[in-house]
């Protein structure tokens, strides 16, 4: 009798922060002051919540700590929501793709930073790991706006040791640490980090203005 088993979905998994002023895009706090980078931050995960829905799998929200209002809306979308596990960025990401590739083919995680991802983009992740066991989208700081796996055995918790993150040596450190495998690289996005990454999008049209934003 022929097996009824279904092939394995893709997973997207979206890293978020809860949603607390004071706490999200501090580099911004300066020039936008607690609240205003709070409500850029909410504006940049919306934008991802949309790409998200569209990605061509299952979605999970993982949270760096709980959050009733991001819990819900994980909930709308049929989301499983998660709580992030490590001591650090690295080990949280080591942790949740090995999670990820107990239960699906290809696994896909991603924050809530850049304001460009996409379904296309996220299906040109999916198509590199066809032939590679794991995918970086560069951002153009030196840093990654995706990490991508086919293969569990390659996260550890310590996969990342060493990685200098939040800088431009993000991408480099972290593709070194899979001398030996092949690694495929997208083409580069952007992040919003900065102040002028800010007014970047927007005059793009993909962030709105910030009334009352510090000088």
């Amino acid at each position: 009798m022929a097996s009824t088993d279904s092939p394995l979905q893709p997973l997207l998994i979206v890293f978020a922060r809860a949603l607390q002023a004071g706490k999200v895009k501090t580099r911004l706090i300066p020039h936008f002051g607690e609240e205003g980078a709070l409500r850029l931050y909410r504006f940049l995960l919306t934008r991802t919540i949309a790409a998200a829905c569209r990605f061509p799998g299952r979605v999970e929200l993982w949270l760096d700590q709980p959050d009733r209002e991001l819990q819900s809306l994980a909930e709308r979308n049929g989301w499983s929501c998660h709580r992030q596990q490590g001591e650090d960025l690295g080990e949280k990401m080591a942790l949740a793709l090995h999670a990820g590739l107990s239960q699906a083919d290809r696994v896909l995680l991603v924050g809530s930073d850049c304001a460009v991802l996409d379904q296309d983009y996220f299906e040109q992740a999916l198509r590199a790991l066809n032939s590679a066991p794991v995918v970086f989208g560069p951002s153009e700081d030196g840093g990654y706006v995706l990490v991508g796996s086919s293969r569990q055995s390659l996260w550890c918790r310590r996969r990342f040791q060493g990685v200098r993150f939040g800088g431009e040596h993000a991408l480099a450190d972290s593709a070194a640490c899979f001398l030996g495998e092949r690694v495929a690289r997208l083409p580069a996005l952007w992040d919003v980090d900065t102040r002028d990454d800010v007014l970047r999008a927007q005059s793009c049209g993909l962030l709105p203005v910030i009334q009352g934003a510090l000088e």
